[in-house]
C-alpha cells in the first residue's frame, strides 16, 4: 500500500494510475470498441469521483 502512496511529478502513482485509465476508456469509446451508454458513462463518472478524491488527498498532504 505504500507504493500507492509514493509521489510522482506531484501526484501519487495512484493518482496517475486512474488518470490513464481515464484516457483508455476515452480512447476505446473513440474507437468504437466499448459503447457509449449510460454503463459507460457512470463507470466513467466514479473514475473520475475516485481521481479527484485522490488528487485532493495529494494536494492535502502537501499543504504543510
Amino acid at each position: 500500500m505504500k507504493l500507492l502512496s509514493f509521489h510522482f511529478a506531484g501526484q501519487s502513482i495512484l493518482s496517475w494510475g486512474l488518470q490513464i485509465a481515464l484516457i483508455i476508456v476515452a480512447w476505446l469509446v473513440y474507437d468504437r470498441q466499448i459503447p457509449n451508454n449510460l454503463i459507460t458513462i457512470i463507470s466513467v463518472m466514479g473514475l473520475m469521483g475516485l481521481t479527484y478524491m485522490s488528487l485532493a488527498k495529494d494536494a492535502k498532504g502537501t499543504s504543510k
